[in-house]
């Protein structure tokens, strides 16, 4: 199995217009497989891409609500007012808060910001600053990356006389807002088409209406992106669409930032300062940011992004220092989280708590939890009656989803489907606990998938290929680095490399060609010389003494283990089928077999567009799939080995068995109606007409208590004349089986019947070990072999 336990996938694709892409764009034809992924189908689409010009944005006048927001802050510029920013924690937030500080007062205007404490006062917009800012005179003000589920708060900012702008980007509960413009592009009526935006992507989008409307050039606020593309990449929305464009802008305007502090900040994380990429400032210069807010007050990490000179650098090694003390307190607290996990193991979800845990540190915990465990995890830091959470998840569940069923059990709560933060009572906590489970065992997670672009050799991956996929950056979550299957290379060597072994260098040779490659995390793998193995791997350049050269990133690897040939999931006797089925359609292509005509159209009309339904193994458009789903037995080895050799499976073969005993009698009606038996032929015998005459099958279904098939009657009429019935001479009716035998159709059928069933039980009763086997050798299911799945019935009818 693969080392990660990730499903690998190739989903389809139109070759005819990845070969179009890569000839008309001049490009390799894994560049243009990448290009396909990303919804990409034409030379202009594949051009504007990659591309990703500014001048693509959307139109920043579609986004709810910033025209009304860009004409009050046109005149709070006219009239010199005062504004207030009500800002948040995190890297989006902070940066979303020195944007607007940034920009307001260089129109001009007399700015002040509050961010809160994540210990004292939480997420969302705070009552207290607004009545201080109102109290001071204050009578506009904007909020950046929250607000947008803050309705007592909106309501507080209305009695208090504030004009209030909203811009967040969150999930938008239901509720009324009364403020004077609210901005989320994910509102109903909200006709932005760019869903996606981080917050600090959202007040960016109403600074250019601004412009705009004062007559400014936008490419004023250009200097801005750096912080654009800190903040989105570290709230983790997808690369994609304007995102990817403010970011792969914003990182160029980031390695050469005007802003003293963020570039002391790079020099402290050792980062270069040349080119960043967007897992350099995720995994490095994001937490350094975050610590202030982690571990205390997020306020030195605005003012370093707003200080210049030597105070500037002064917060950076603030900040550099603060972050190393949130790693011990991370590391502290996963210690006592493992502990405590290891007696919850087999919940569905782990929701543990322990007083004096830091609420700022816990999200970083229950995430390498998460990634360990495979599901939900909630940490809950507890300070007296009070209970600060904060849950990640692996992939494939929707906490927030979860956290909803939940929602009488919890003081407040928000975030995405993939990380939430709550509050609740301490005295609720078991309760919580128990709800919470129940709700995330209640929704089957997804199956943790790892979509690959297409197969390809080892000898395609080179430099050329891994300059053409930089261009698709940058990389990160909704845009992932292309992934390439490389089948059946054999490792040559393998070194254990970093300070503790825990890396793996390979050494992999296929078609006499060779090539280095990196497992990260690779180094418990114990690999010997001239094994074979699949990878799914990255293309990468790296830049060595100012020369660039191919590094091949290995993501997950999978041995090919002597005989081990296929995967077979035994699903027999699954309930529930219709549903497993639809959910496993949905994340890749599968090929189901039925045997009924009546099944395949409810099928082909039930399940996505990405399933093809085929019964008995014809009328097979796209042979092409990731796996093959039996959801009746087959019975017939011609028909299902002919599919078999035409199935080109996307890795090796995968095959999920559905059926059960319900589709053991399905069979045996299909047989009844198909072949004539004694006890059919003696119903049969006065309704059939004369021979040369063909039967009606609606006449004779009224007269008769089995159902009946023209190819039944058929038959039924041959065997009747071969025993010479209606004859002078005639034995009827047989007293014995063995008259039967007589008819040569008779035996014929019953030969076919006896095969039929036969490779019927081989399907029922086989091992997995022997499905496996068969199914990439169909010769191993031999005479011998078929004779030990024979019933009674069927040798009975061999003997006679």
């Amino acid at each position: 199995m693969a080392v990660n336990n990730w499903h690998w996938y190739v989903p389809p694709a139109d070759e005819k217009i990845i070969d179009i892409l890569a000839t008309e764009l001049g490009l390799h034809r894994l560049t243009a497989a990448a290009l396909y992924r990303r919804g990409i189908r034409t030379p202009g689409e594949a051009e504007a891409f990659l591309a990703s010009d500014l001048s693509s944005l959307g139109n920043p006048f579609w986004l709810a609500g910033a025209e009304a927001a860009a004409a009050r802050l046109a005149r709070a510029v006219a009239e010199q007012e005062q504004v207030l920013i009500c800002g948040d924690y995190d890297v989006d937030g902070i940066t979303a808060t020195a944007l607007l500080v940034l920009v307001l007062e260089e129109l001009g205007l007399a700015v002040e910001y509050y961010i809160p404490s994540r210990f004292t006062e939480g997420y969302g917009l705070q009552a207290e600053s607004l009545r201080q800012f109102a109290a001071r005179g204050g009578r506009l003000a904007v909020t950046v990356d929250c607000g947008i589920n803050s309705f007592a708060e909106i309501q507080q900012a209305q009695a208090l006389g504030l004009d209030l702008i909203i811009t967040d980007h969150h999930t938008c509960f239901p509720g009324e807002r009364p403020a004077l413009a609210v901005l989320n592009p994910k509102q109903e009526h909200c006709r932005y088409p760019d869903k996606q935006l981080a917050g600090v992507g959202v007040a960016f989008t109403m600074l250019r209406v601004l412009f705009a409307r004062l007559g400014l050039p936008v490419e004023k606020l250009y200097n801005y992106l750096d912080l654009v593309a800190l903040g989105t990449i570290a709230d983790v929305v997808p690369l994609l669409g304007e995102n990817r464009i403010l970011v792969k802008h914003g990182l160029e305007y980031l390695a050469r930032s005007v802003r003293p502090g963020l570039q002391e900040l790079i020099r402290l994380a050792g980062l270069p300062e040349q080119r960043l990429t967007a897992r350099q400032v995720a995994f490095i210069l994001a937490p350094r940011l975050n610590a202030a807010g982690r571990l205390g007050e997020a306020g030195p990490a605005v003012e370093m992004l707003l200080a210049e000179g030597a105070e500037a650098k002064a917060l950076a090694a603030k900040l550099d220092e603060l972050n190393r003390r949130r790693q011990q307190i991370e590391k502290s607290i996963l210690a006592e989280t493992q502990l405590l996990a290891a007696a919850e193991e087999d919940a569905p979800a782990l929701v543990l708590w322990r007083e004096g845990w830091n609420p700022g540190v816990i999200g970083i915990v229950a995430g390498r939890l998460a990634a360990d465990y495979g599901r939900p995890v909630a940490l809950i830091a507890l300070d007296g009656k009070e209970g600060r959470g904060s849950i990640r998840t692996a992939p494939g569940y929707d906490v927030i989803a979860a956290l909803h069923e939940c929602a009488d059990l919890l003081e407040h709560y928000g975030g995405h489907p993939e990380a939430a933060g709550f509050t609740l009572s301490a005295d609720k906590l078991e309760a919580f606990r128990a709800a919470f489970c129940r709700a995330v065992a209640a929704r089957k997670p997804e199956e943790m998938l790892l979509p690959v672009v297409a197969e390809a050799s080892l000898a395609e991956m080179d430099a050329s290929l891994a300059a053409e996929l930089a261009a698709l950056e940058p990389f990160g979550h909704g845009n992932p680095e292309p992934l390439y299957l490389l089948k059946e290379i054999e490792v040559s060597g393998t070194r254990r490399v970093g300070a503790g072994g825990e890396h793996l260098r390979l050494f992999l040779c296929q078609g006499g060609g060779s090539q280095t490659a990196i497992f990260f995390g690779g180094g418990g793998q114990e690999l010997l010389a001239g094994e074979r193995v699949e990878a799914v791997v990255s293309p990468c350049l790296n830049v060595w003494q100012d020369r660039e050269e191919l590094s091949l990133v290995i993501k997950d690897l999978r041995r090919l283990e002597p005989g081990q040939k296929a995967i077979v999931y035994d699903r027999r006797g699954l309930r529930q089928k219709e549903q497993f089925l639809a959910d496993l359609a949905r994340r890749q292509r599968v090929l189901v077999w039925v045997n009924t005509k009546a099944v395949k159209e409810a099928l082909s009309v039930a399940l996505p567009g990405r399933a093809q339904v085929s019964q008995l193994g014809r009328d097979v458009e796209e042979a092409a799939c990731d796996a093959l789903v039996l959801y009746h037995i087959p019975y017939d080895r011609e028909a299902f080995e002919m599919l078999l050799a035409a199935i080109r499976f996307s890795g090796l073969p995968r095959v999920y068995l559905c059926f059960g005993h319900e589709e053991l009698a399905l069979n045996e009606k299909i047989f009844a109606a198909t072949f004539p038996r004694r006890e059919t032929l003696l119903q049969l015998a006065d309704y059939l007409p004369p021979q040369g005459k063909k039967p009606v099958p609606a006449q004779i279904k009224r007269l008769v208590a089995f159902p009946v098939t023209s190819y039944l009657l058929e038959q039924s009429q041959t065997v009747l004349k071969e025993l010479a019935c209606g004859s002078e001479e005639k034995n009827w009716p047989p007293t014995q089986q063995q008259l039967l035998q007589l008819s040569q159709t008779y035996r014929r059928l019953a030969e076919v019947l006896a095969r039929f069933r036969t490779y019927q039980n081989f399907w029922w009763r086989a091992t997995v070990e022997e499905l496996s086997r068969y199914l990439v050798q169909p010769e191993s299911l031999s005479p011998e072999l078929e004779e030990k799945f024979a019933d009674d019935f069927t040798s009975t009818q061999r003997a006679n």
